[in-house]
């Protein structure tokens, strides 16, 4: 394969090992940047540094020269870049920049820095942060490791820490995200005309105003060990019922923090085709409070790379001649339209009763449950 061509290379290739002699001492004056994903840097990443994350937007701007990387460091990391006389960058394991094509954020995001006359050099760590993290784990930060230090991974749920409780959150015109006081408030439920109940707890009990078939467990624990990605087809299925009946569903764990966001995030990356950074963003300007576990996130990157393979090959089946409808991208613009913070317009409901798919049914599990 023909490595494409960057005629003003700027950059060198930093060996692993140097970094820890710099981290071990001190990076004094060396600007140290993640160029990963929102999500991965949040669940791992190298001491002291920074997340400069590539969306279509922010790669947009870079390109046609709207925004200038100074500017965009100093509002994104929140940093005074004057500080720094040379750049270190990272992503997940290039080896070689040679091999990047034109339209790759890591490229573009080292050309621009190459370009800044702040920055005496710009280098690039050789293997990414995989290959790091194979050779020196104790020098990178981990979500897990820094706050469970003493807890195995088998442990039983984490209870999430008391917050003020807020309300349910409107995500989507159909789409609530809340707390279990908000499903057991009777009048918090009819005043935003919700009507069914996605619950993701092994414990929170069903609201005994709600119909048994308007209620849908996912009985998953907030741990790291916890899976929720296999549960995510039967919750899209019970919104997808209750949106078609033009209905309103609260989707709550415990405290509205960890589990529920997580589910929610991954619906809006499949009904609004985002990335799960875009989601995360999303979910977060509305409901402020959510933290999903780095088991949780995991997940959300790992759904995100299942998202891309579907569409992949939707593509190729469209290539060879099949068509596909256009039916649901007016219903997303529709529901980007809706979806403000205000309550729900009111609406008719055709009511429906869930009844879980036999194939996937640990719901059964809840009988057991004490």
């Amino acid at each position: 394969m023909e490595a494409p061509s960057h005629p003003r290379c700027e950059w060198k290739l930093l060996p692993p090992d140097i970094l820890v002699t710099l981290l071990r001492t001190s990076l004094d004056k060396i600007l140290l940047i993640d160029s990963r994903s929102f999500l991965e840097y949040n669940t791992s990443r190298i001491q002291q540094s920074v997340n400069l994350c590539c969306s279509k937007l922010v790669k947009k701007k870079l390109q046609q020269d709207k925004v200038h990387i100074s500017e965009l460091l100093t509002q994104t990391c929140h940093i005074d870049i004057e500080e720094y006389s040379d750049v270190i960058v990272y992503d997940q394991c290039t080896d070689n920049p040679q091999y990047l094509s034109q339209d790759n954020f890591l490229l573009i995001l080292l050309k621009k820095l190459a370009s800044c006359s702040t920055f005496k050099s710009v280098t690039l760590l050789k293997g990414g942060y995989l290959a790091f993290n194979a050779m020196h784990p104790i020098l990178c930060e981990n979500k897990a490791n820094n706050n469970y230090k003493c807890t195995p991974l088998t442990s039983l749920s984490q209870p999430c820490l008391p917050v003020a409780n807020i309300g349910p959150t409107r995500i989507l015109p159909f789409l609530y995200l809340g707390s279990h006081s908000d499903a057991m408030s009777q009048e918090t439920i009819q005043v935003n005309e919700i009507s069914y109940i996605l619950n993701v707890s092994t414990t929170c009990p069903k609201p005994p105003f709600i119909q048994e078939g308007h209620f849908c467990r996912i009985p998953v624990n907030d741990n790291y060990s916890a899976k929720l990605l296999p549960f995510f087809e039967q919750a899209f299925q019970f919104v997808d019922k209750v949106r078609e009946a033009n209905g309103c569903v609260m989707v709550h764990c415990l405290a509205g923090i960890s589990r529920s966001p997580t589910l929610a995030i991954a619906y809006v990356m499949k009904h609004l085709k985002m990335t799960s950074d875009e989601a995360y963003r999303y979910v977060k300007d509305k409901r402020p409070t959510i933290s999903p576990n780095f088991n949780f996130l995991g997940q959300l990157l790992e759904y995100e790379k299942m998202i891309k393979q579907e569409e992949e090959n939707l593509k190729n089946r469209r290539d060879s001649g099949g068509s596909i409808s256009g039916d649901k991208s007016i219903q997303i613009i529709m529901d980007l339209q809706n979806c403000s913070p205000s309550s729900p317009v009111s609406k008719v409901t055709k009511p429906f009763m869930f009844e879980p798919v036999a194939a996937s049914r640990p719901s059964q599990q809840i009988a057991s449950e004490k």
